[in-house]
């Protein structure tokens, strides 16, 4: 009888530690905001980020408050607006917002931030308060570099970017060491648009068309709204062989929209995932961290052209999970002067 009691006692203290423990929990957000430098429905960087935190509202229980066509000028009264419609946590989806996300921060509406790219500047500037989101998507683009390597007829390769951002030339360089790792005797183009020509679809076009005229037949996108531009001078635009110009896109899924056939596949961020874990640790109470988007779980190539060989996707497969494995090591290079060297180092000009 007495050992019934002691048990009985001893799940008594369970229940009561579980229960405590489950009240110690912080609530599940019941509204977050995301800050768009451009339009939420551009099939790529802006749209996919948008998507991804509503799919996490979802699976949590939250509402979205969606603020699009920004620019990158001061978006902290928009960050007030929010905080007033009480919005609990914003991702300012952007590298140029970090700073103006820190000010708000401090400013004291007591509303988490997370920012983009802000790296341990932003962790420090106000702990528990700011958690960061980066993107190691260099063995996306190396993935990519082994389809365009292999299926270029012309042995020449272009990449046609609207930008230099981190994540750009984290992409970039991977795609240039997953070429050279593929066809070592490829010719490389690199075409750069602007320094923010994010959205700039008509110089996408006639950079891609430049390219194709320079003999790629495979041309890789950083685009955004640019890769609309960089798709059509695809679609519009044979190879000097007279067959098709192949795009491979980046960040969003624009298989919907291509009537010529020209997309071979695209590296698609998932940002739903890390979402996922931010929501988490403002539940946890650990909110304050790096997270980061990573290939394969949130970057991956969607499933290529039906014209791709099976050797070819089997070859991909197992670059995949060589890359998971560790056997790939693909380089890390976040910076434009560090991924021109690398690029003038891999394929030099002869």
């Amino acid at each position: 009888m007495r050992r019934i009691a002691v048990l009985a006692a001893v799940a008594f203290l369970f229940l009561g530690f579980a229960t405590n423990g489950a009240l110690a929990a912080n609530p599940v957000p019941k509204k977050a905001g995301i800050c768009l430098d451009d339009i939420s429905t551009d099939k790529g960087w802006n749209e996919q980020a948008k998507v991804g935190l509503q799919q996490a509202g979802k699976k949590w229980g939250f509402e979205v408050v969606v603020a699009e066509r920004l620019g990158y000028g001061d978006i902290k009264p928009v960050l007030r607006d929010m905080a007033g419609k009480k919005c609990e946590f914003i991702y300012a989806h952007a590298s140029g917002y970090v700073t103006m996300s820190l000010d708000f921060v401090k400013e004291g509406h007591g509303v988490k931030m997370v920012t983009d790219e802000g790296g341990k500047k932003a962790l420090e500037a106000a702990p528990g308060m700011v958690s960061d989101l980066g993107i190691k998507c260099g063995p996306g683009g190396y993935a990519a570099g082994v389809l365009a390597g292999r299926m270029t007829r012309s042995n020449i390769v272009a990449v046609v970017s609207s930008a230099e951002s981190n994540t750009a030339c984290r992409l970039i360089s991977g795609f240039v060491q997953g070429l050279k790792a593929t066809n070592p005797d490829s010719k490389f183009i690199y075409n750069l648009i602007g320094q923010a020509a994010f959205g700039d679809a008509a110089g996408a076009k006639r950079n891609t068309e430049d390219a194709i005229a320079a003999g790629a037949d495979v041309i890789f996108g950083h685009g955004d709204g640019a890769s609309f531009g960089m798709l059509q001078g695809c679609s519009l635009k044979k190879a000097k062989d007279g067959g098709k110009a192949w795009f491979i896109d980046y960040i969003g899924n624009k298989t919907s929209m291509d009537k010529a056939d020209v997309l071979l596949s695209s590296c698609v961020m998932d940002w739903s995932v890390v979402f996922d874990e931010i929501v988490q640790t403002i539940v946890d109470g650990t909110f304050g961290q790096a997270h980061y988007l990573q290939y394969p779980g949130s970057i991956y190539l969607i499933p290529p052209n039906k014209a791709v060989p099976q050797a070819v996707l089997d070859e991909l497969d197992a670059v995949q999970k060589k890359i998971v494995a560790g056997k790939i090591q693909v380089v890390d290079i976040p910076l434009p002067a560090d991924m021109h060297a690398y690029m003038k180092e891999t394929f030099p000009r002869k």
